[in-house]
């Protein structure tokens, strides 16, 4: 007959294998309580993150029911700075700007003559980049050929050298691309305005600059016919050879939603129709 073992040390077995059942189950419990845990961590930030995207869609149609359809000029509420807007337990703040008031890359697209790869390179060496960084964007926008993509502008600067980066931020919001629209003279920078006319004394051309700012103009022949007595006939007729007008319909606008811990941002152009068209998103991207 085999030996028994001793009612006591059995009991002490049983309790520990009793104990080791124990601790794991209660490690199985804590291991089920940090998954459900984190998976509702999970789905409210999943709800936050939608909540703060509708901000966004809501601001984004907001803004094409709202920018102007005809004249445009900075003096408009579009053109205003502004707190962000508090909606529910977050906020809803954008920033808008007129694409048209822009230089417009797609001049320089069959541009004979180089008329307007000179203005871009003016612009670009007041800016600071170099010439042969500009020369560079003039070419490779030169060989494109069709319409120029409206994202095309943050393309260029993927082959830059880091140490061009400064100049690149100075000359980035001066600069568009669109096809078939003209550039808004009651918009346009001063810079982009020195560029484009050159040959026109510098006080003219702060002449030209304030007379927009302080009265836009629908037409540019409003502006014309207030050149010609004020300026002289060869400004007047520089002034005309632009592709410029008082109108704009593509708007820029930078839109930042605020929820709890999340912020949302995106990147849009919208398209208003003007002036009796369907308003539109052309670009819409995701904000860093």
């Amino acid at each position: 007959m085999s030996a028994r073992r001793p009612p006591g040390r059995m009991r002490g077995v049983a309790l520990i294998q009793a104990l080791l059942i124990v601790a794991a189950i209660a490690a199985v419990a804590v291991a089920l309580l940090v998954r459900v845990d984190r998976a509702q961590e999970r789905l409210q930030w999943r709800a936050t993150s939608e909540q703060a995207a509708l901000y966004l869609a809501s601001g984004v149609e907001f803004l094409r029911s709202s920018l102007p359809r005809e004249t445009v000029h900075e003096g408009q509420d579009w053109a205003q700075t502004r707190a962000p807007l508090d909606i529910d337990r977050g906020t809803l703040g954008w920033a808008v700007s007129d694409l048209q008031g822009r230089f417009n890359l797609s001049l320089l697209q069959e541009d004979e003559g180089e008329v307007f790869a000179a203005a871009f390179a003016r612009l670009a060496a007041e800016a600071g980049l170099s010439e042969g960084a500009a020369r560079a964007m003039i070419d490779r926008i030169a060989g494109i050929e069709g319409p120029l993509p409206l994202i095309l502008p943050d393309l260029l600067a993927e082959d830059l050298d880091a140490s061009e980066l400064d100049a690149w931020e100075t000359l980035r919001p001066q600069i568009a691309a669109w096809t078939g629209l003209p550039m808004n003279i009651n918009t346009l920078p001063r810079a982009v305005l020195d560029a484009l006319l050159p040959e026109i004394p510098a006080e003219q051309r702060r002449l030209i600059f304030q007379r927009v700012r302080d009265e836009p103009v629908d037409e540019i022949d409003e502006l014309m016919n207030w050149a010609m007595p004020q300026l002289g006939e060869a400004a007047a007729q520089q002034l005309t050879a632009l592709p410029l007008s008082g109108q704009s319909r593509l708007f820029a606008a930078e839109l930042e939603a605020r929820l709890d811990s999340v912020t949302l941002r995106r990147s849009v152009v919208i398209d208003t129709g003007a002036p009796e068209g369907d308003s539109a998103v052309r670009l819409s991207l995701p904000g860093p």
